[in-house]
């Protein structure tokens, strides 16, 4: 007997067993028999969804990340309508992305700070590090914190000198990990920013990330939400 012909019988014999058996036992002998088969078929199934996803999500290009801390109202603002519209000034395509996490919440200052609050504070350090943030909108608290930590670029160098003269008034200042006093965030109180996502900080200041890579894309922001087209 060929091996086409042997597996043919196989497989009318297993037909037969089935067909007398009962739903139950159907299930529990498929089960018994093949357990091992059907796991190793998911595992093969799972590694492809692992690589598919990976390369999908490849295919997308962060062009600028920023998070929003202690947001009063984060339950209900909404940065995605307002990063769609730079998205368009800048001409950027479906796969061009702007991320905004506007959920973290973090204690500063000997105030009671939850698991939750530590949690974050480990996903910033880790995205901070892995150079996926570029810019941290947040409360004077958590702005002092990181400004003594360094984490912030220092604005009257980083930014153009048409920009830093138009927000003058609106640069906060803070004390590095020297003790120096720096341009550490822009209050963005006065900007469309808090109207146009529903951002409940007052004052609402962002730094930018000190080892961001999207220095240029940050700027244009910046004149984005002061001087909308």
């Amino acid at each position: 007997m060929s091996l086409k012909e042997s597996l043919k019988n196989e497989s009318r014999q297993e037909k037969e067993k089935l067909k007398k058996m009962t739903w139950s036992d159907r299930i529990w002998y498929i089960w018994e028999y093949y357990k091992l088969h059907m796991l190793g078929l998911a595992g093969v199934i799972l590694v492809f969804y692992i690589i598919g996803t990976i390369f999908y999500n490849k295919s997308f290009t962060s062009q600028l990340s920023y998070v929003v801390v202690n947001d009063p109202q984060r339950a209900v603002a909404d940065y995605e309508p307002l990063n769609q519209d730079f998205k368009e000034q800048m001409g950027y395509g479906e796969k061009d992305t702007i991320n905004a996490d506007g959920s973290m919440s973090m204690q500063q200052g000997g105030g009671f700070a939850s698991e939750m609050d530590y949690a974050n504070m480990a996903k910033l350090s880790a995205q901070v590090a892995s150079k996926e943030l570029d810019m941290m909108i947040a409360d004077q608290s958590n702005i002092d914190h990181y400004a003594s930590l360094d984490g912030f670029l220092d604005l009257e160098q980083a930014l153009p000198a048409d920009l830093w003269q138009e927000l003058q008034d609106s640069i906060y200042y803070a004390k590095d990990e020297s003790g120096n006093e720096f341009a550490c965030a822009i209050n963005l109180s006065d900007s469309r920013f808090p109207e146009e996502t529903g951002n409940g900080l007052d004052p609402c200041y962002m730094g930018i990330i000190n080892n961001t890579e999207h220095i240029d894309t940050i700027i244009a922001w910046i004149r984005f939400v002061w001087n909308p087209a």
